[in-house]
């Protein structure tokens, strides 16, 4: 066990023996992370952070209260528990509230690199310097992030549930600009600092400014796209956020509610929450110290889920998969481990099957216009090219649309057979191909 989780987990333990409540959980987030920035080709700032937190639950009856502190003394703990076990006194009573989890066997996964915790502010430097090169050399110039983060939680209660995990992380954005409107984005993300590779990532960021100089209008309409792994993991979040947790399907704020076991979408596509798998990050407990479980959410276009915790699980007679968040929270479980199975196409195969469509490498500015039918609305950006006879022509100034990814995934005409991790890395990640869409609706030009 890494240092940072087994400190976690003795903060942890004290921070429940304090609570005088019929039933106590604590939540240790501790971190230790930096981060190198630099735009205009220049490194810009290097900063580094360490931090904890404590979160306790207190339980009286069927009344919980929640406080959280920075406080690790004994005295900053105490009055953490004491305002937790105050807040749980004038709570409301919640008469579907079971009580806290039980302990359940957890299998932890080794996922804190050596490597990445040394990969120091001289070393980010390196990474950064050698994107950067790829920008210079071919007149661009380039902005973006190379960080690396420890990521330690531990869960105790008073049932006897003591679990502790740490996970490193690697991650690198860049942006690579140039003088007539061309922009080209790329990402990685992975455990290892060792796998990291800044050149690649820097020239895949810097061939695709070069050959978006120059973009021209597009007319709305709905149009084939051939999808990045950056833009499907942008509609994996929205999906997994709107559509997969149990409270959803409980509301009916979710399309899964009248259509489990239906196919909705194409046999081609099936969508796993994993936080097993070994590509993926993050921790494989939950937030009551849960054992994650493997759920199938889609399977060949087939809608199944959802994902529980202890309390959805309880009130509808499901399984308990593992997928709490820290309390309180107004959303109840949700899937943070998304992975989409792969397919047997490479991308430059779903460009060469369309007479006409759009390559988009990813989206911004994205906000849910429809919870039911996950309608999205957004954009576009830093590279985008029209796709004629069966080849990137053009490069087109960023648009916008509207649609539901419902339809969209209906849709699926073709899926990657390489996958790209993708995420915000210590709560989990994406796994995802590119994607070939029949249908995507564009609305109208961005100024």
């Amino acid at each position: 066990m890494s240092s940072l989780a087994s400190a976690a987990a003795e903060l942890a333990r004290r921070a429940v023996s304090t609570v005088a409540a019929d039933e106590a959980e604590a939540v240790v987030s501790a971190e230790d992370s930096a981060l190198t920035r630099f735009a205009n080709n220049h490194i810009h700032q290097n900063v580094a952070e360490t931090g904890v937190s404590v979160s306790i639950r207190a339980v009286v009856g069927t009344r919980q209260g929640v406080a959280s502190t920075n406080r690790t003394d004994d005295e900053g703990l105490r009055a953490c528990a004491e305002a937790a076990a105050r807040a749980a006194t004038v709570a409301p009573e919640d008469p579907e509230f079971r009580g806290l989890p039980a302990p359940m066997p957890v299998e932890l996964r080794d996922r804190a690199f050596e490597s990445t915790r040394r990969f120091d502010a001289e070393a980010r430097a390196r990474a950064a310097a050698a994107i950067i090169a790829q920008s210079t050399e071919r007149g661009l110039t380039a902005a973006g992030t190379v960080s690396r983060t420890e990521y330690a939680v531990a869960v105790a209660n008073s049932h006897g549930i003591d679990v502790s995990e740490a996970v490193t992380s690697v991650k690198s954005t860049v942006l690579a600009m140039g003088v007539d409107g061309g922009s080209g984005w790329a990402s990685w993300l992975g455990g290892d600092a060792d796998a990291f590779a800044p050149e690649a990532l820097g020239d895949q960021a810097a061939t695709l400014a070069q050959r978006s100089e120059g973009p021209g209008a597009l007319d709305a309409g709905v149009y084939p796209v051939v999808l990045a792994p950056d833009a499907v993991s942008d509609l994996m979040d929205f999906l997994g956020y709107t559509s997969f947790g149990a409270k959803d399907v409980y509301e009916h704020s979710s399309f899964v509610a009248d259509h489990q076991g239906q196919q909705v979408f194409s046999e081609l596509f099936s969508l796993t929450d994993d936080a097993l798998a070994e590509e993926t990050l993050g921790l494989t407990f939950d937030f009551e110290g849960m054992p994650k479980r493997r759920v199938p959410l889609v399977d060949k276009g087939v809608v199944l889920g959802p994902v529980t915790d202890s309390y959805w699980a309880a009130r509808l007679g499901l399984p308990n998969t593992g997928h709490a968040l820290p309390a309180p929270n107004p959303y109840g479980p949700l899937p943070l481990n998304l992975e989409v199975a792969p397919g047997d196409a490479t991308i430059d195969e779903m460009i060469k099957g369309l007479k006409r469509g759009l390559y988009v490498t990813r989206f911004h500015y994205m906000n849910v216009e429809d919870p039911l039918k996950v309608t999205l609305t957004g954009m576009t950006r830093d590279g985008t090219f029209l796709i004629e006879d069966g080849r990137l022509t053009r490069p087109v100034k960023n648009v916008r649309f509207t649609q539901s990814l419902v339809e969209a995934l209906g849709s699926v005409r073709a899926v990657g057979n390489a996958r790209a991790l993708i995420g915000p890395d210590e709560g989990g990640a994406t796994l995802v191909p590119a994607l070939l869409l029949e249908r995507w609706e564009f609305t109208g030009q961005t100024r």
